[in-house]
């Protein structure tokens, strides 16, 4: 006599099989805490002082604080951060730490790296004393020359 496994399964003992269940509704619950778990730890914000920064790392030897830095390159650009602050009631402007010894060479500098790579982000930081005027001068400069994302700073 042959028998017909397929309609009726039968295990080792001649017992029916009973079918597998896979119960998956514990298993989904799992999988959505744990999404909400790790929504809830994420931290979808950079925090800006572990930003890198090749061009506001530069370091000049002791003596040459009045020279501009190099010329920029494609490897030192990631972020650029243009401080202007006020001393003896005239603006100054600070790029990667080096001050310049004029205001106009501030223009020349944004236009060289412009030149060399218009998507870098530009961070215009004033201090408090220093005129609207020459604020909006630096980000007209960054602008006309090229650079795409330019930020002003802002304090509490």
């Amino acid at each position: 006599m042959k028998r017909d496994y397929s309609l009726n399964p039968v295990g080792r003992s001649g017992r029916p099989r009973r079918p597998i269940e896979i119960a998956m509704t514990p298993m989904i619950d799992v999988i959505f805490l744990l999404l909400v778990f790790f929504l809830a730890t994420s931290s979808f914000q950079l925090v800006e002082q572990l930003l890198p920064s090749g061009v506001s790392n530069i370091s000049t030897p002791a003596g040459d604080a009045a020279q501009p830095p190099e010329d920029p390159n494609q490897d030192v650009l990631e972020q650029v951060i243009v401080k202007i602050e006020m001393e003896g009631g005239v603006a100054v402007a600070k790029l990667g730490g080096v001050t310049l010894p004029a205001m106009s060479q501030l223009k020349e500098r944004l236009e060289a790296i412009g030149g060399v790579r218009a998507d870098v982000p530009v961070v215009i930081d004033p201090q408090a004393e220093v005129k609207a005027a020459d604020v909006v001068r630096a980000y007209d400069w960054a602008r006309q020359a090229g650079l795409a994302r330019v930020y002003l700073a802002t304090r509490q």
